[in-house]
């Protein structure tokens, strides 16, 4: 494509892409406190708080770190100091991801609830509660990043003992498994750039010898120089490969998975489109972290499934020293986009590339069927009730109890998110039972009363049919 309007369009996107992924633990704290707090007030103490906590980094943390763990977020730094240990370079907060946003929103929230209590009278009546909640935030961020600061270094130790076990051996199967898991967990926590860098553009991830007796190193690197050099030596690719799998194949499973959930079928034509366009961005620049963050804060056990199977994708593609890198000469780890469908495309008229290409799709193929049905099998079995303890039986119950028993339900329906209930008499309902019961939301819709029970719904929904099925037995028996 060699349109100037196509390609400025591309990069616009790109540039609000890139800043939506990298700024999203800020984003993650205006979107938390939004919901558990006060609106503006939350908002206004949660960015002065955030801001608080990166300024706190920036002067406590140690300054011989490896370069990755800091980042200029938001353009703060500082290039000159009168503080002698920060005069001589230009310095940064740390890169804390979503750990440093989840410290974040815990105090801002805190800090609004105790707002809410305060005195109006005393010797600060002055303040109200709004100034007080931001001045309280800023404080306890501050003490947060400082506390941050001092003990970043020793986590950031062992992670790199981890790392050097990796790479004393990159061809053992076991070692790129373990190193899956930890890179797509990492990726949740917006810190990727920690485990991808040495790998991706470090001599952790090879090196290789170019034909003028240069030194390439990265797995990354070795791949573009080689296929730029036509010469691909069958080593390079291996940080890359299963990307192509999960973008290309596994996520569209999961997706239509959370589709089929979908019992009532207007809602299913109503979002049909919505699942077409999530296929089609999983295929061309990938969809892994917006659902790795949905099933990493609503349903955990999933994320724990799909994180395994991740791990397992490296290590058998490379014990089957099965290849497929990334085209790609930036050095961006966070905003980069690996496995994507037209690179895939773009492989097609290399012949050495022929085989891996269908292992590729074979595993590929078969990764969408795990998905699918690793998906359902959540939802239907596992989501609650994992270990017998009757759960599920008491939201069943209660639930029934709370929209009017079972003469008051006229139909019901579920999505992997919403439980659906239409009924007789709305005068029956009982919406503070069901808020007790887990219900984030109640919303009284066309459809019938909307009752979010996140991940629980469609196995509390397959427990109400059963009692409902349960009753007709009994009333003709």
């Amino acid at each position: 494509i060699r349109n100037p309007y196509v390609l400025m369009i591309a990069e616009a996107l790109m540039r609000i892409g890139s800043f939506l992924i990298t700024n999203f633990p800020f984003l993650f704290v205006i979107r938390l406190v939004s919901v558990k707090g006060g609106g503006a007030a939350t908002n206004i103490s949660g960015l002065a708080g955030y801001a608080a906590f990166l300024v706190m980094t920036m002067f406590f943390t140690k300054t011989n770190l490896q370069a990755t763990a800091y980042s200029s977020i938001f353009g703060i730094s500082i290039a000159s100091s009168s503080v002698e240990a920060l005069s001589t370079t230009t310095h940064y907060p740390l890169q804390t991801g979503v750990i440093g946003a989840i410290f974040v929103s815990l105090i801002t929230v805190s800090s609004y609830k105790r707002s809410r209590g305060r005195s109006q009278y005393g010797f600060f009546a002055f303040i109200d509660r709004d100034a007080y909640c931001v001045i309280r935030t800023v404080f306890f961020c501050c003490l947060s990043g400082i506390a941050t600061a001092l003990l970043w270094p020793y986590l950031l130790s062992g992670l790199q003992q981890i790392l050097n076990f990796i790479a004393a051996d990159t061809t053992n199967p076991i070692n790129l498994t373990l190193y899956g898991v930890l890179d797509r967990f990492m990726s949740v926590l917006n810190l990727n750039t920690l485990t991808r860098q040495p790998f991706w553009y470090g001599a952790d991830g090879g090196t290789w010898i170019n034909n003028v007796g240069g030194s390439i190193a990265g797995d990354v690197n070795i791949w573009a120089k080689q296929l730029a050099a036509g010469s691909l030596t069958g080593m390079a690719g291996r940080f890359i490969t299963p990307y192509y799998v999960l973008n290309l194949f596994a996520a569209p499973g999961m997706i239509w998975a959370v589709y089929s959930l979908k019992t009532d079928l207007i809602d299913r034509r109503r979002t049909r489109l919505f699942f077409i366009l999530a296929t089609i961005v999983s295929l061309f620049s990938g969809t892994l972290l917006p659902l790795e963050l949905v099933l990493f804060l609503l349903c955990p056990l999933l994320f724990l499934m799909h994180l395994a199977y991740t791990g397992v994708l490296f290590g058998v593609f490379q014990a089957m020293h099965v290849y497929l890198g990334f085209n790609y000469t930036g050095t961006s780890t966070i905003t980069a986009m690996p496995g994507t469908l037209m690179e895939f495309l773009s492989y097609l008229n290399n012949p050495t590339l022929r085989h891996t290409l269908i292992v590729v799709a074979v595993v590929g193929v078969v990764s969408f069927f795990v998905y699918f049905l690793m998906t359902q099998l959540y939802f239907r079995h596992l989501a609650v009730d994992l270990f017998k303890v009757g759960d599920t039986d008491r939201m069943v119950a209660g639930t029934i109890k709370a929209v009017g028993g079972l003469t008051n339900i006229k139909m019901i329906h579920s999505s992997a998110a919403v439980l659906t209930v239409q009924v007789f008499d709305p005068n029956l309902m009982d919406i503070q039972r069901l808020k007790e019961l887990g219900a984030s939301r109640i919303t009284d819709t066309k459809a019938g009363y909307a009752i979010s029970y996140g991940a629980a719904s469609t196995m509390v929904r397959m427990g109400m049919n059963k009692s409902m099925r349960d009753s007709i037995r009994q009333v003709r028996s």
